[in-house]
C-alpha cells in the first residue's frame, strides 16, 4: 500500500471516527468560553494516545503471528500503519492548535524543543520526545531495506519508550487525568499493552505438519 493512500485512509478514518464518537454528545459539551483551542488540544491528545496505543498493541499481536489465519497479514499491516499515521497527525494537532491561543501562550520552542517549555518542562518534554520517537518508528517502515532488518527491529523497539513517555506525559500534565473515565482509560490501555507484550514473548506459533505423502508404487507393489 502506498504512503499517500495510507495517509488518505488515516485522515478519513479519523474524521469518520471523530464524527461518530462526538456527534451524540456534542450538544452536551460545555461552552468553550474562549478556550476552544485548549479543549481541542485536550481532545486531540487523548485520541492521539488511543491511536498510538492501538498501533503499538496491534503491532505486538501482529508480530506474534497470533492473528495469522484470522486477518490477512497485509491488511493488518495497513491498519497498523494507518493507526500510527493517524495518531501522529492528531499528536501534531494536539500541539499546534495551542500556538494561536492567547490563554496558554505556547510557542514553537515550548512545543517542539525538549525541555524548552515554560510550563511543566520535564513532562512537556516527554510528550515532545514521544512524538519524535513515534514518527521515527512509523516512517522507518519505508526505509527498512535501506537500514536493514536488524536496525529496523531495534528502531521499532523504541516504540515502547515512546509509549511510556506519552503515557507519563498524559498522566502528569493532562488536566483530565483525575476524571474517572480517563483514569480507567490509562489503566486499561497500559494493562492491555503489558498483556500484548507477554503474548508476544510467550506465544509460539504452532507448526504445520507436512501432509503425508502417498506410498510409492514400488512400495505398494514390491517385486516378487
Amino acid at each position: 500500500m502506498s504512503l499517500r493512500l495510507v495517509i488518505a485512509l488515516s485522515l478519513v478514518a479519523g474524521l469518520v471516527l471523530g464524527t461518530i464518537v462526538l456527534a451524540p454528545v456534542a450538544h452536551r459539551l460545555p461552552s468553550a468560553d474562549g478556550h476552544g483551542a485548549w479543549y481541542a488540544s485536550r481532545a486531540a491528545g487523548l485520541v492521539a494516545y488511543l491511536f498510538l496505543w492501538a498501533a503499538l498493541a496491534g503491532g505486538l499481536l501482529m508480530s506474534s503471528a497470533w492473528f495469522d489465519g484470522i486477518i490477512n497479514r497485509a491488511r493488518l499491516l495497513a491498519i497498523h500503519q494507518s493507526l500510527s499515521l493517524a495518531g501522529l497527525a492528531l499528536a501534531l494537532g494536539h500541539a499546534l492548535v495551542l500556538i494561536p491561543d492567547d490563554w496558554t501562550r505556547f510557542g514553537l520552542l515550548d512545543l517542539f524543543v525538549p525541555f524548552a517549555s515554560y510550563y511543566a518542562r520535564a513532562d512537556a518534554a516527554l510528550g515532545t520526545l514521544a512524538l519524535y520517537l513515534f514518527a521515527i518508528v512509523t516512517f522507518s517502515f519505508w526505509f527498512r531495506n535501506a537500514i536493514g532488518p536488524v536496525t529496523w527491529r531495534w528502531v521499532h523497539r523504541a516504540s515502547f519508550v515512546a509509549y511510556l513517555a506519552a503515557l507519563w506525559h498524559g498522566v502528569r500534565i493532562g488536566t483530565d487525568t483525575r476524571a474517572l473515565p480517563v483514569t480507567l482509560l490509562y489503566l486499561l490501555t497500559s494493562s492491555l499493552v503489558l498483556g500484548s507484550l507477554a503474548l508476544r514473548l510467550t506465544y509460539v506459533r504452532p507448526r504445520r505438519r507436512p501432509a503425508a505423502r502417498p506410498p510409492s508404487r514400488a512400495a505398494a507393489d514390491p517385486a516378487g
